[in-house]
This record gives structure tokens, sequence and C-alpha cells, in this order.
């Protein structure tokens, strides 16, 4: 007698800045679409991913944007979100439509995510250098939310996040100075994919073609390694 077909498995590795209501709702989609694969989710490292991917320890994964591309991976842009800031309910700061970087240096700032943001990443250290006024990276959004509820300090991270944790006492204004962008993107190794990561990506853009973005955010983009530019539109074929 021959062995039962084994139910595909998909190892899928998210990095922890990345887990959104949008991620539910791809798993979702997937669970719905496709149920008999099974999705072996694990959240690691960004650093531990990249290196996952590239040890064939995952199929695929989902991470925060870098500064610098990976060129040995194939980069799906997601969706994007804005960097804000994350301010107590009573917060003077909130007189501000958007605020501006100097009106920080008069409080303890804590930061979730500055390092995909390379523009703002840079004009926070030009302000808040160890010779000037120390800025704090914490190790979870939610340890940001709760110290900036409870008055200890501001915090910078996305958008989208600060807005979900109103209830607990923490108001959202945009930064002055500009849109600082941060995007989620699906990463999958350069060798030959298998079919079920390739039909997970393709759900993963129809999730983010439904999303409303952020207004002043540039299309999405699909990274391939090899290419000149090293960037080639979403739409178009490798």
């Amino acid at each position: 007698m021959s062995a039962p077909d084994q139910s595909p498995i998909l190892r899928l590795a998210v990095s922890a800045d990345t887990l959104s209501p949008r991620l539910a709702s791809l798993l979702a989609l997937q669970r719905a679409e496709e149920p008999e694969t099974i999705i072996l989710l694990q959240e690691v490292a960004a650093r531990d991913l990249i290196r996952g991917l590239e040890e064939g320890t995952y199929d695929a994964g989902i991470a925060l944007a870098a500064t610098t591309t990976v060129f040995a991976m194939n980069a799906q842009s997601l969706w994007a979100d804005e960097l804000a800031l994350a301010v107590p309910l009573r917060s003077p700061l909130l007189a501000y439509p958007e605020v501006p970087l100097d009106a920080l240096l008069h409080y303890p700032l804590l930061q979730w995510c500055l390092w995909a943001c390379e523009t703002l990443s840079q004009q926070v250290d030009a302000r808040f250098g160890p010779e000037k006024h120390s800025a704090q990276e914490v190790t979870s959004f939610d340890l940001l939310a709760v110290l900036v509820a409870a008055g200890y300090a501001v915090g910078i991270a996305p958008r989208s996040q600060i807005t979900q944790v109103r209830g607990w006492g923490v108001a959202m204004r945009p930064l002055a100075g500009g849109s600082y962008v941060v995007r989620t993107q699906l990463l999958q190794p350069s060798r030959e994919c298998l079919p079920a990561v390739e039909r997970f990506a393709e759900r993963a853009a129809k999730v983010a073609a439904t999303e409303v973005g952020c207004p002043r955010c540039p299309s999405p983009v699909r990274v391939f390694p090899g290419s000149s530019t090293g960037y080639m539109p979403f739409n178009r074929s490798p």
C-alpha cells in the first residue's frame, strides 16, 4: 500500500514588527482558499529571518524593508505605513497638528522600527545623539505603548499601530517635515519557489491591493536579484 499524500507545508517566518491586522487578513485568506496547506508560522528576529531563508529553514518571510536591499532575495512589496509620534492623551504636544522633531528634545524619546526609515533615523540621530539627548530603542511596540500611556516618554512608531492603542491612553500625531515611510515585504529565496509559496504570494498581492495605503507613499515595487537598478514595477514579470 502506498502512503497517503502528505499535506503541503509552507514554512513562514515573520518579524515582530510586521504583526498586524493586515497580516491576519492575509493568513485568513490563505486558510479560506487553501486549507489543505499547513502554515508553520514562526516569529523571528529580522536577521534570523534572512539567514533562515538563505539556509532553507523557511520557505518565505515577511519583514520590514531594510534600508539596504537584500539582492539575494525576491522582495515583493506589500503595504506601507508611516512613522508617527505616540504621546499621552494629555500631552502638550497634541497642540501641534504635526510635531516638529525639535519639540521632542524636552521629552524622553522611545523608538520602534525607526531603523527601517533612513531619512527619519538620520534626523533623529542628529538631534538625539548621546552627547545631546538619548533616544532609546525598545524591544516591542507594546512596551513603547505602555510607557507612553503612563507618561514616561513619547515614542516614534508606525502610525497604524499607534492608532490601535488609543484605548490605552495613547494619541497619535504626524511628524512634521515629510512622510516617513516604512514598507512591509514578502521575501522569497532567489532559488525556485514552491508552488504553495507562489500561491501565497499571489494572495499577499491581493490583500495588499485592497488596503487603503498611505497617500504620500510611492507605488509598490518588486525587487529581483540581478536587475540593473534593483527595482522593477510590481506588475511586471522578472
